[in-house]
Order: C-alpha cells, then sequence, then structure tokens
C-alpha cells in the first residue's frame, strides 16, 4: 500500500486512487494541475508551487505545505524509488501553501517525475513506518483504505471530502485475477464490473457482446528480458549479444500478444516517448550468429541457467516463449516462477540469473535512468546491475541540459551504446486494453498503466 517502496505497476494500480501528486497527467499523458493549482518557473532550478487550500487527508486534516515536504522527502530517502529525485536539492516550506523545489543543476524532467506515484503526497502525522502504513495508509485522494488480505482483496471506498469532489463509484474492490481468460469470464458471469488486461484472444471473443464492452490503447510499457551482468556468464558481453541475435521478438509479440503489441526495435524507448530512435543497434533474429558469439565466448555448447517471472499469464506466457528461443542455440534455462512480490524483491536483491520484466515510462529520462544508471541499482529498476561512467554522466548531462536538441542527441547515443552492451533485450511494446459491463462509463486507459478509477460511474 506505499507508493514509495519500490517501482511496481502492481502496487501503483491501487495507490493512484489513495494519494494525488503535485502535478498529474490526464489520459493524453498532458501535465494537469493536482495538489498544487499552479507553479511558477522561477530559474532552471527553482520551481514554486502553490497548493490548494483546504485538501483533507482521509483522516481528516487539512494538507499543507508541511506535508508536501515529508512527502517528498521521504520518498528521496527510499532507494527503492529515488533515482528519480536525487537531484532535488532542497524543498522549502515558504508558508502554508507555498512550497519551493530547488535542483542541484537544471532538470528538464522535474514536473513530469513529480507526476509519478512514488511522488505521492502523503499525511506527515499518521504512522508512516513500513508496517503500520500498509495497515492504514493515508492520502488525500479520491479513494480511502478499508482493508487489504495480503495476497487477495483490496477493498477502498469514495472519500467523500475529496477536494475535487466526491467519487461516483463508493466502493472499489481489487481483485487479482491471474488467470486472463478467468477475468474475461468474470465479466461475462458479471462478477466483475471491470478487468485489466485481458488475453487478446479473449478481447476477439467479446466483439459484438451486448453486456461487455472493450477498449485498448497503446502504452508507454516496454517489455525485455534481462540477465545478471554480475553473474557469469551473463558478465561477457559476447554471451549477452547472444542472447539478443536468439530472441526473436516478432515471434514473441504473435504467441505472447497475439499480435497486438509494437515492436521495441532493441531500445527501451517506446515510440511516443521523446528521443526514441528505431535504428539503435543491427540486431535482428539469427540462430546461427547466437551459436557463432556463444562460441566465441567460450561456450561453443551452450549454458544452462535460470529464467525468472513472476507468477502472471503474460509472465508465464513469455517464459515458455524464450525459453524455447534459447534452447535453440544452445541455452537451456530452468523457469523459475515466483509470486508478484516475492518477484520483484527477490531480483532487486539481485539472487536472479535471467529475469523477465516490463517497464513504463513518460519520458526519456525515467526510462533510460531506471534501466542503465548506477543510482538504479536493484528494486529501483536496473535489475541488470550495468552500468558505466560514461553512460552515467550523458545520462545526467541530458537530464540537465536545456538544450533540447543537445539532450535528443545524448539519448539517441545512449540507446546506441546500451544497445550494444546489451544487458536487456528489449522486445515489445504493450498495448493496453480493458473490458467492462456495458453499463460502466467514463473509464479511460492510462497510459502509464495504472489507471484512473475517479471519474467512471455506473449508467
Amino acid at each position: 500500500m506505499d507508493p514509495m517502496v519500490q517501482a511496481s505497476i502492481a502496487t501503483f494500480r491501487v495507490t493512484t486512487q489513495m494519494f494525488d501528486r503535485l502535478v498529474m497527467l490526464d489520459y493524453d499523458m498532458n501535465l494537469v494541475p493536482g495538489l498544487a493549482e499552479s507553479w511558477d518557473v522561477v530559474d532552471e532550478t527553482t520551481t514554486v508551487f502553490h497548493l490548494r487550500k483546504g485538501v483533507k487527508f482521509h483522516n481528516g486534516e487539512e494538507m499543507t505545505s508541511e506535508d508536501v515536504k515529508y512527502s517528498l522527502e521521504r520518498c528521496m530517502a527510499n532507494p527503492g524509488v529515488n533515482y528519480n529525485y536525487l537531484i532535488i536539492e532542497s524543498i522549502t516550506c515558504d508558508d502554508d501553501y507555498t512550497v519551493t523545489i530547488k535542483t542541484s543543476e537544471p532538470f528538464n524532467a522535474l514536473l513530469p517525475r513529480l507526476t509519478l506515484d512514488a511522488a505521492s503526497i502523503i499525511c506527515k502525522s499518521a504512522d508512516t513506518s513500513p508496517e503500520e502504513f500498509n495497515k492504514n495508509p493515508v492520502g488525500a485522494g479520491p479513494y480511502k483504505f478499508v482493508s487489504w488480505e495480503l495476497g487477495g482483496d483490496v477493498v477502498l471506498e469514495a472519500f467523500e471530502d475529496y477536494w475535487g469532489g466526491a467519487p461516483a463509484i463508493k466502493r472499489i474492490i481489487f481483485r487479482t485475477i491471474p488467470e486472463a481468460l478467468n477475468r474475461t469470464i468474470g465479466l461475462e458471469t458479471g462478477e466483475v464490473d471491470l478487468a485489466y488486461d485481458l488475453g487478446i484472444t479473449d478481447l476477439e471473443s467479446l466483439e459484438g457482446s451486448e453486456t461487455v464492452t472493450t477498449m485498448t490503447s497503446p502504452s508507454t510499457t516496454v517489455w525485455y528480458v534481462g540477465v545478471n551482468v554480475q553473474k557469469a556468464p551473463f558478465d561477457n558481453q559476447k554471451v549477452r549479444q547472444a542472447i539478443a541475435y536468439a530472441l526473436n521478438p516478432q515471434d514473441y509479440i504473435d504467441l505472447v500478444f497475439s499480435g497486438e503489441a509494437t515492436l521495441a526495435n532493441y531500445t527501451m524507448m517506446p515510440p511516443s516517448v521523446d528521443g526514441y530512435i528505431s535504428d539503435c543497434s543491427s540486431y535482428s533474429y539469427n540462430v546461427e550468429k547466437a551459436k557463432e558469439l556463444l562460441a566465441e565466448a567460450g561456450y561453443p555448447d551452450g549454458f544452462s541457467t535460470t529464467l525468472w517471472c513472476s507468477d502472471s499469464q503474460v509472465m508465464r506466457d513469455s517464459a515458455v516463449v524464450i525459453q524455447e528461443q534459447l534452447r535453440q542455440v544452445g541455452i537451456e534455462a530452468e523457469v523459475k516462477t515466483m509470486e508478484n512480490g516475492q518477484y520483484y524483491a527477490d531480483t532487486g536483491e539481485g539472487a536472479h540469473d535471467m529475469y523477465i520484466m516490463s517497464k513504463t515510462s513518460i519520458d526519456p529520462d525515467s526510462m533510460l535512468r531506471a534501466m542503465y544508471h548506477t543510482e538504479a541499482f536493484g528494486p529501483s529498476g536496473n535489475r541488470s546491475f550495468w552500468a558505466t561512467p560514461e553512460v552515467d554522466a550523458m545520462i545526467d548531462e541530458a537530464s540537465t541540459t536545456t538544450d533540447t536538441e543537445h539532450a535528443m542527441e545524448l539519448y539517441a547515443e545512449i540507446q546506441r551504446i546500451v544497445a550494444d552492451a546489451a544487458p536487456l533485450v528489449p522486445l515489445a511494446v504493450e498495448h493496453l486494453n480493458a473490458g467492462m459491463q456495458s453499463n460502466v462509463k467514463g473509464f479511460g486507459l492510462y497510459p502509464g498503466k495504472s489507471h484512473y478509477i475517479n471519474g467512471t460511474y455506473f449508467e
């Protein structure tokens, strides 16, 4: 229930209903006022935020600048998410409703970064110790916490004193249903009102239904296969490059997403995010090239390893396809499936060999920093544990320059360098979908995948 532990969509899909941020993004990824009704960019390193007055937390207390300062400093202190905020030098409470944020250098991604769930504003006076906060999280969002059965349902209820007006839907039960088919069956039987991430074949079967409607939308989420470069043989670049040649992204998309995804073109930058280039590498599916590189690396007969994934249908389907593609070049990968929370925790600690993951981004810095910067090792996103001083410096320079053209040149060069190093292989840009009962209206798919329930209503 704590959005500041680690960057996890599974967490954010719940917490984004309970916590607002200073600045928000709408469904078209436009910046809109949140808990800050306006802001002034004073200079290259200074932004002043003017808070809404009368905003209530779920415990009835009024939000002030002290809560904002406390929340963002708590975020900056947490190694699971703080890589996005380390450039913040100071947060000052000018008065109860004015906050000044200064960065150590010019930072062109500050506003987008403050829209992330990790920058949620929480109540300073609430018990924010890890154990207690999970039992009683206190935010200022449209829904407040009721209960959570560990591994089971999360129950939220509408916050009638929400600054944006009381939500129309008065009670939400988040239920984890790992099998996509069972989510569809839940829609068809009426047990489920709204379901995320349906199977593509299930979407097709629902076409023309009188009781269920569906929607699809492009996302900014990239699926990839990564390796732990701290372990042999993945410390060998030729082995990593062999894996890039061994994987067939189009077959992966066809088999896992029934063709409903976009080729990632070997970059973690989705096409809709500034800085994307489609020609960052010369990789292609080439079994013989993969075998040749493995032989040059000292593994002419391949090797055995483990391929980690979480217990979701996309993950399991991905593991089956990737396992078979690796087998074609002599890499025998035993699939290790884990519960979602344990999977994120253990891969964050570097216990894995190979792993499957997805990453959602809203700006180039948040993606490249999470995947390839030393600051992001572990739970923050860099589960490959690969970084170089050169790439660290380029990422930092791109995020601090006020020359947009130069930043885009740096992002392009970073993509080429990391593609050659191949600590991970981007495969597909996911398409989002949802299904809902025909009387559910007002819901929209958020490109960042967390999705807002507020604004949804029953007709």
